[in-house]
This record gives C-alpha cells, structure tokens and sequence, in this order.
C-alpha cells in the first residue's frame, strides 16, 4: 500500500511531503490552486500507466513510496525517467509516447487539426493530444499495452472517484466500417450513473442467485450419499445456535430478495435425527455462504441511505431493479428525480461498496459535493465504516470542514506543509 508521496517541483513552485495516515484514511485540504485534486491524478496516472499526464504536468521529482518499495519519477526536459528498488531505471522521451499514439490515431474516427489537438468527429468535440491520450486509457485499458514497450514498476490498485461523477459516458454503437462523418448512430451518448448502478446491482444479484442455485442443486443431489456417510451428529444445543443464525441469515436475505431456499418453519431439534440435522445444518450453511459478501454491502448500503433520510423517500432493493425509491404513498420515483444531493450519496456509496475491490487505494474528489451540511458531517463516519468492510485505503480531497467533523488528526493541510518546510 501507498505510504508517503513526495512532489518537487509541481507547478514549478510547490514541494510537498505527504505521509499518509496509519488509519487508512487521510483528507487531503489546502487553499485552490495547491494540487490537491492534482496529487489524486498523480496517483491514478500512474497507476493506470498514463505516462503522458506527465509530460505535460509541470514537476521535478515525484517520490511514490510504497511498503516495500519507492518509485521515483524524475522530468527533464522532455525525458521522464522512473526508478525503483532491484529494476533497471526506464526511460521515456515524449515522442515515444506521442509519435505512436499519432499514428494509431490516423486510423481512428479523431482527426488531428493543429499540432497538439484533434476533432472527434463523430461528435465535434476537440481534444489536446494529452486530454485525448488520457480518455482513451481510461476508456480502453488494451490501449496501454498497444503502445507502451517499457514495463512500468508494480503499483497498487487504485480507485479514482471523481467530482464529476452523476454523469458517464455511454459506449458507442458502431457501424462495420463506419464513415468518419457525422451519423446519428455514431454520436457518442451520456448515461446518468444512478440508473447505470441500480441495473449493475440487478445483474449482480442475478448471478449471485444462480451461483448458489447451482451450488444448492450439488449438495441436494449428493445429500443421501452424505446422510449415509456422516459419522457425527449435532448436538441440541449446538443444532439450536446454529439453526437460530441461519433463521436470522434468511430473514435478511429476504429484505433484499435473495431468500433462495424454501426452510421449513418448524424444524426442531429431535435426537433420532441427530446426525440428519448435521449434514442439514452443514449444508444450509453453505448455501447461504455464497450471499455472506453482498448481504454485508446490502445492508450497509440501504443502512446509510435510509438513515439519512431523503425526504420522504425509501430505499428498496430487489433482484429485479437493483435499487429503486418509494415515496410515502407508495409511488415509485424515477432515479434521475432524486436530487443532486441524494444522487452524489448513492453513486459514493455504491461505488466504495460495490465497485471497489479489497486491498485497493481509494482517491475520492470533493466528497461533499451537492450535499447538504447534514449530510457531509456524517459522510467520513460513513466512509470509515466502509474502509474496514472493505479492507480499503481512503485518501480524499476537501475543502469542507464539516466533512473533516472530529477527524482533524486524519488531515494533511498543504498549506501547513509549504509553511513548516519553509521555516
């Protein structure tokens, strides 16, 4: 995991030496125009190998110091350099980047208009080389290996959560062989993210469903082979412990439609059936195994929604939609109508819970972005909740202080650094 990030040189006037916090989590605060936003994209561009968010980011030195290793990133000129512990030092000139990048370009739908900037033309829009370079890697992770020849240091997994984040692009439908003119086919759409994740949630919870369906028709075939061959049997007391958690397991699964197995109300405990209760009990258990990881998102996830809540809206959640909100009188409301607010709270929330995976660096941009002072006193709560569900690391950027609270300890000012290095 990341543990401190030196910069030298950024902007060509700030140094910065930023230890992370031991907690897991540090908020990044500081006046506008001291690269907090900055530093988080120094972290994703390298973590998503985008060398030319370098070229064109002004710095001197970057230091990425991990648990067991530093990298150090240096720019001269047009010549970046990055060393790191036990490999050779790499070495890119600018060109190597960009004259590759130019010639893959002359076969796509961007034409190039002056030297630095192209035109998307199924959509008209204009693009710097750098800008394009960095949506394309974004976009279209084989495109790194299409033209990078050098291997970048191991880095940790990174997780970019950005300002802008109720809006994403929606893939492109394509023609074979498509004219580079305008069509209507070709123009490039916007999705709102909201509805993107609730169909996402659907679909999980669907293949959730039909992995313990096959799991459940692999242990109902071979249960009389097992009955047969057990040796043991269940105590009362065990049998009672037992029985009582999988009833509670069931009853939240069912909240959420996830209830796959049809139990028996009245099962109780009978000693001639000692060692048939076992494989049962043994068996149930691991049925219900397979929903242990999303159960805990679920119920953090409608936990937090519903506690804050939006007015006079509930939180369902079902295989069927994934989410949806009910208002009081039972109405179902369409989830672009929610606010800004309430649709910033459901897009942080799934994204930390359900798109980011263990072991992973978070980076989250102005979390309190659109939320009411209320509702941004509780958001760091929230995401230190999340972070030891999870086994995640947080660091934030803010200018909030109610999103700070009690946390003050967690904080790395950037102001505060320019000022003690320069006594």
């Amino acid at each position: 995991m990341l543990t401190k990030i030196k910069i030298n040189g950024l902007f060509n006037k700030f140094n910065y030496v930023i230890e992370l916090k031991k907690e897991d989590i540090t908020i990044l605060t500081g006046p506008n125009g001291y690269g907090k936003t900055t530093i988080l994209k120094i972290i994703h561009a390298f973590a998503i190998k985008n060398m030319a968010f370098f070229f064109q980011l002004p710095f001197t030195e970057i230091t990425l110091s991990q648990t067991d290793n530093d990298i150090v990133l240096s720019k001269s000129d047009d010549i970046i350099e990055i060393k790191s512990k036990n490999e050779k030092p790499i070495r890119y000139k600018k060109n190597d980047i960009v004259k590759p990048i130019r010639r893959l370009l002359e076969s796509s739908p961007y034409r190039q208009t002056d030297e630095n900037h192209w035109l998307d033309r199924r959509t008209g829009v204009h693009y710097s080389t750098e800008n394009l370079i960095n949506q394309l890697i974004e976009t279209d992770p084989e495109f790194i290996d299409r033209y990078y020849k050098k291997q970048i240091p191991d880095f940790v997994n990174v997780y970019l959560i950005r300002e802008q984040r109720l809006i994403r692009k929606a893939a492109v439908k394509r023609r074979r062989n498509p004219p580079f003119f305008y069509e209507e086919e070709l123009r490039e759409g916007f999705s709102n993210t909201v509805e993107e994740y609730a169909n996402e949630l659907s679909q999980n919870i669907k293949d959730i469903l039909a992995d313990a369906s096959k799991i459940g028709q692999e242990l109902d075939s071979s249960f009389p082979r097992r009955l047969f061959d057990e040796a043991g049997q269940v105590h009362e007391d065990e049998f009672n412990i037992r029985y009582n958690i999988i009833k509670e397991k069931q009853k939240s699964l069912s909240m959420y439609g996830l209830s796959a197995i049809d139990e028996d109300t009245h099962t109780s405990f009978k000693e001639e059936n000692a060692k048939a209760l076992l494989v049962y009990l043994n068996d149930t258990e691991k049925k219900l195994a397979v929903f242990d990881d999303i159960l805990q998102k679920l119920e953090v996830f409608s936990t937090i929604i519903n506690n804050r809540q939006f007015v006079h809206k509930q939180l369902e959640i079902s295989p069927d939609f994934g989410f949806k909100f009910k208002t009081e009188d039972g109405k179902e409301l369409a989830l672009t109508n929610l606010s800004s607010g309430e649709q910033q709270e459901v897009v942080l929330l799934y994204e930390l819970l359900f798109k980011v995976a263990p072991a992973t660096l978070v980076l989250i941009d102005e979390p309190e972005i659109s939320l009411h002072v209320a509702w941004q006193k509780e958001v760091l709560d929230d995401i230190i909740k999340i972070i030891k569900i999870q086994k995640i690391a947080v660091i934030t950027a803010t200018h909030s202080p109610q999103i700070i609270g009690e946390h003050w300890d967690l904080v790395v000012d950037l102001w505060d650094l320019l000022e003690e290095s320069s006594k």
